[in-house]
């Protein structure tokens, strides 16, 4: 009887493990450790205060220098935390900045599924505000290394394997884009808005900082996995879609500057969610040695 009370529990403990399992969060970057003062955050931009080797130091970079500038509260808007936040360098400038997640916090490999990145966005125009085209984005780029940070002189771009899933305000607008609206985006999906895989979401803009999450679940057995994008309610997806590519995730990114007017950045972070099997494993494992335990006493 003792056996089946503690077998009993074990398998209700086993259960939460399961389906209760905690984000670890890898990665995570307020912009309070560079240089502000309008200073590049690009770690390839060799005359800048942010500036670092390639494979240490600062993890940010981007193609062309300088990118995005760490600045302090500027035009009324204060950092969401801190004292620091990102902006573009100049509008319509198209700035980039990645972090290549393989090398950093993978030992090169791509991760597949159980995934979130996390981000606060500023919108400065809300509903109706087209020159506002900042976004954020879930990668994956053949051209990123997995033993350096970067390639070349920076740039990621020119990739023949590419995936961006991208949340925010689209670059990409025409025919069926929701100025009213965010935009979220999976490359090589076809039922969007345009042919580049974006979709408006069913959320109004709004002037001030948003929360933005991309989450990439479980791998499928065709290796791709089902993405969910989330901005300020985190309980109900905006869109859940199927990622359409194979290749995995190997960077973070932050768009700016797309438009005529730019907005801010702040906060990101990177997490993993531990498998469930494996979850399930460890719980059984020590489960067999309390009933070993039993059994001897």
């Amino acid at each position: 009887m003792r056996i089946i009370k503690v077998l009993s529990t074990s398998l209700v403990l086993l259960f939460l493990l399961v389906f209760q399992l905690p984000a670890q969060v890898l990665f995570s970057d307020s912009f309070e450790s560079y240089v502000a003062g309008n200073a590049p955050l690009d770690k390839n931009y060799a005359s800048g205060a942010n500036a670092a080797p390639n494979g240490s130091g600062n993890p940010w970079f981007g193609p062309a220098p300088p990118n995005g500038r760490v600045i302090g509260a500027q035009s009324g808007v204060n950092p969401h935390s801190g004292v620091n936040m990102i902006q573009a360098s100049a509008p319509s400038d198209l700035d980039e900045n990645w972090y290549n997640l393989s090398y950093r916090l993978n030992g090169g490999g791509v991760y597949t599924g159980n995934i979130t990145y996390d981000f606060w966005f500023y919108d400065p125009l809300g509903s109706g505000g087209s020159n506002y085209r900042d976004y954020a984005a879930l990668g994956y780029y053949n051209t990123a290394p997995t033993t350096t940070d970067y390639p070349g002189t920076g740039s990621l771009n020119g990739s023949s394997q590419i995936q961006r899933l991208s949340l925010g305000a689209a670059s990409s607008q025409g025919t069926g884009f929701d100025a009213t609206e965010y935009q979220a985006r999976v490359v090589g999906a076809t039922d969007g808005y345009n042919s580049a895989g974006w979709f408006n979401l069913n959320v109004t803009r709004t002037i001030g900082w948003h929360e933005g999450r991309i989450v990439v679940g479980a791998m499928l057995g065709d290796g791709t996995a089902d993405v969910s994008f989330f901005i300020d309610d985190m309980s109900t997806p905006l869109l859940t879609h199927n990622s359409t590519t194979t290749y995995g995730f190997n960077v973070l990114e932050m768009d700016m500057g797309y438009g005529p007017t730019f907005g801010y950045f702040d906060d990101v972070s990177f997490s993993v969610v531990p498998e469930p099997s494996t979850a399930a494993l460890l719980a059984l494992g020590g489960l067999t040695a309390v009933l070993a335990r039993r059994r001897r006493s």
